[in-house]
């Protein structure tokens, strides 16, 4: 399951993964997310592991941002995006996303005002980075 929260005032654009990770269909349900939420492309943008199980597949991930770079190619967006996760794996994980994520950075924080100081650091919300 995922939910969507959309914080307009500091420019965020939140995915909580909830439940068992089905990797593909993790995928399509963000990619569904991101077609409704198009105002908020330019956000900066939190993924929240915390509540999933699982590991969220590879080859996913890559279809994912194959998906976000030619649909944003031609966009000014924010290409921070911060992970919540209390799990080693996508810690790690997250630095190999990192690096496939050519346009921007993935870093991963064990809570969300970690992630939110991050993000303000390298994309204020002042800035129209976000």
């Amino acid at each position: 399951m995922l939910k969507i929260v959309i914080d307009h005032e500091r420019k965020l654009l939140i995915f909580k993964v909830l439940g068992v990770i089905e990797s593909g269909r993790l995928t399509d349900l963000i990619i569904e997310a991101y077609k409704t939420n198009r105002s908020a492309w330019t956000y900066r943008r939190i993924f929240d592991y915390r509540r999933a199980e699982g590991i969220y597949s590879y080859d996913e991930v890559e279809r994912l941002l194959a998906w976000w770079h030619a649909e944003t190619a031609s966009m000014e967006i924010c290409n921070y995006v911060a992970i919540i996760t209390v799990e080693i794996l996508f810690e790690i994980r997250a630095k190999i996303f990192d690096e496939a994520y050519t346009k921007g950075q993935i870093m991963s924080f064990d809570t969300t005002a970690k992630a939110i100081s991050w993000l303000d650091v390298v994309a204020p919300i002042d800035q129209g980075t976000a």
